[in-house]
């Protein structure tokens, strides 16, 4: 007869015959669950991740990062892949959405090297190298874009073409002829 209150023992006859085992059966099924997933995550490649570390500078761009280095000398700094949304604001008088549209521009397009008085930091001059992928026509739009917007902030624009090496010299001819050297003594 069964109270109100309590269970019946269902597992009774259970428990006689197999509880010795019970304990050893949930170790197995646990081992071999962690094995499963082990195994699964090796067989993918490991842990699934966001993010992996990416690719600073090609070696093209470290090629001409050093040129540049050399072509400057003391008393400049070069930083290579800066946001133009670091370089450039949107004046504070326009606002809404026409605001909005000017930040999106900017947004995610970057300069391959900018150059700053070593002293005061203030901006001289950006570089882009321009690869075969410049020839393309959504980045001939964006190069246009590029340019217009240095030509309205006053910063000189200096574009090179990709090469396989770069003289120093030529380099600093380049930047003479952007007016780069005689910037420096006015951001003193």
């Amino acid at each position: 007869m069964i109270l109100m209150g309590e269970a019946p023992d269902l597992l009774s006859p259970f428990v006689a015959a197999f509880g010795p085992y019970v304990g050893t059966a949930a170790c197995i099924f646990a081992l071999g669950f962690l094995a499963i997933c082990v195994a699964s995550a090796l067989s993918s490649g490991g842990m699934r991740s966001l993010y992996c570390r990416g690719r600073f500078l090609s070696p093209n761009e470290k090629c001409f990062f050093s040129a540049l280095r050399r072509a400057l000398g003391d008393g400049y700094l070069v930083c290579p892949q800066v946001r133009l949304a670091e370089i450039v604001d949107v004046n504070p008088r326009v606002g809404g959405a026409k605001r909005q549209a000017a930040l999106y521009r900017v947004a995610g397009k970057s300069i391959d090297f900018v150059v700053c008085s070593s002293l005061t930091f203030e901006l001289l001059a950006a570089i882009e190298v321009d690869d075969r992928s410049h020839f393309r026509q959504e980045r001939r739009e964006r190069d246009a874009f590029v340019n217009s917007l240095f030509g309205e902030i006053g910063l000189p624009l200096v574009r090179v073409a990709a090469k396989r090496d770069y003289s120093a010299a030529v380099l600093r001819e380049a930047l003479e002829a952007a007016g780069i050297f005689s910037r420096i003594g006015a951001s003193l």
